[in-house]
């Protein structure tokens, strides 16, 4: 580090927070398409099932999650794996003649489960957001 200029320095750090902000973006999207999916899917269910509460709830958790809540993370990625083990366990003992768009819709649901709780837990970038959202 002895033989390195300033220019050099100065030139490394800037290459260093061009990074850092690329993470963050990178982590800032997977984080607000893992939140705006549970919320659409939410107010798909709420017009189903006309469960108000459970569209606030999961609106609440979505923007906790957005907002870097440790313990909101784990529980999108916990329901991420148990998500995917429910939609398999459908997917396999379907007893009536399915049609394709159930089979679609499952499938589906299996990818964006594991994808979503692969993401949560092991993502250095969705990491990296969520600890400067929290500590800023």
């Amino acid at each position: 580090m002895e033989n390195v200029t300033y220019t050099e320095k100065e030139q490394a750090l800037i290459d260093f927070e061009n990074r850092q902000k690329k993470r963050l973006v990178v982590g800032k999207t997977i984080v607000m398409f893992i939140a705006l999916l549970n919320v659409i899917l939410a107010v798909m269910s709420a017009i189903a099932n006309f469960n108000l509460l459970t569209l606030v709830i999961q609106i609440t958790l979505s923007i906790a999650l957005f907002l870097g809540v440790i313990w909101v993370r784990y529980l999108f990625a916990i329901g991420a794996a148990l998500g995917f083990a429910i939609n398999l366990y459908l997917l396999v003992n379907i007893v009536n003649e399915p049609t394709v768009w159930i089979i679609l819709f499952l499938v589906l649901n299996i990818v964006f489960n594991i994808a979503s709780c692969i993401l949560l837990f092991a993502n250095k970038y969705v990491s990296d957001f969520l600890y400067s959202q929290k500590n800023g």
